[in-house]
């Protein structure tokens, strides 16, 4: 229930005309239609993966884009701050700092300063409204920066201190994670080729000479739907293995694995079909 909560949450948050069970049902009707048509007329892996893949990405899609929405809200948040501190230092009132701030462009959290602004106008003080900017980001990282900045004006510790002070650590983190990102890039690669473009290749290239071998006797041998049953399930551990790894290194996420997991399976099985194909087509030739 609390995850079916969280998927109709970012459905709202991505597009609040949308139900989540309309987008739930086209994904199930798109999933069916690709099971359908590659089962019966391609391959019934392919269509089942396919099919798979399609639910998933369609599920996924508003996870992605809210996660992204809230990226660039962490991403500017800073600048925002700073604005904020400059034009306070400036003598400029708390109310006309945000206002100026809303109007300067600073992409999806300028939506939500202005809904802040509403707010104070309509009567909420700067801390509750603050406080709300906050929880509608779902961001861990606004919401403590926001109640560190509410504690701060509440107990009168300086507000302009406190938002230049925190708009330098979001910063300094947001830079650690883009190094993290930028060093692992290379090790992810590695893991996402080797497994899902090399392993398929050779895979696919061997139990096509195989079955080619096979044919020069007449009948294939006795152990060679075996292997390829072996062939298979070891590309899919391996998907399954490099979508994990992939998540925990580029993202810190597992649930990522959930998105990047039937894309790669669907990456790996076709290109081990094709050079299959392709090599006994080659040799028989």
């Amino acid at each position: 229930m609390g995850i079916y909560q969280d998927y109709r949450k970012a459905v709202k948050y991505v597009n609040p005309s949308l139900e989540a069970d309309f987008v739930i049902g086209v994904a199930m009707f798109a999933s069916a239609v690709a099971l359908m048509y590659l089962g019966l007329f391609v391959d019934l892996v392919l269509g089942g993966l396919v099919a798979i893949m399609v639910f998933d990405v369609a599920l996924g899609y508003p996870m992605f884009m809210r996660d992204k929405r809230i990226t660039q809200i962490e991403t500017t948040l800073p600048d925002v701050l700073s604005h904020m501190s400059t034009s306070l230092r400036a003598g400029a009132t708390v109310e006309s700092a945000l206002k100026e701030v809303a109007g300067s462009g600073y992409g999806p959290i300028s939506i939500d300063l202005r809904n802040m602004l509403r707010e104070i106008n309509e009567g909420k003080t700067f801390e509750e409204a603050f406080l709300d900017f906050g929880r509608r980001t779902e961001s861990i990282t606004v919401q403590r920066s926001v109640n560190v900045i509410v504690s701060a004006k509440r107990t009168g510790g300086g507000l302009v201190d406190a938002l230049s002070s925190i708009a330098d650590d979001m910063r300094q983190n947001m830079r650690l994670f883009k190094e993290r990102r930028a060093k692992t890039m290379v090790q992810v690669l590695f893991i996402v080729i080797a497994a899902n473009f090399v392993g398929p290749f050779i895979f696919g290239l061997v139990a096509g000479i195989i079955l080619f071998l096979a044919s020069i006797s007449g009948e294939p041998p006795a152990l060679f739907g075996t292997l390829i049953f072996y062939f298979k399930g070891y590309l899919v551990v391996s998907a399954l293995f490099s979508a994990l790894a992939a998540s925990m290194i580029r993202e810190g996420n597992v649930t990522k694995t959930v998105i990047y997991a039937p894309v790669l399976l669907v990456i790996s099985y076709v290109i081990f079909v094709a050079v299959n194909y392709m090599a006994n087509a080659f040799f028989v030739v």
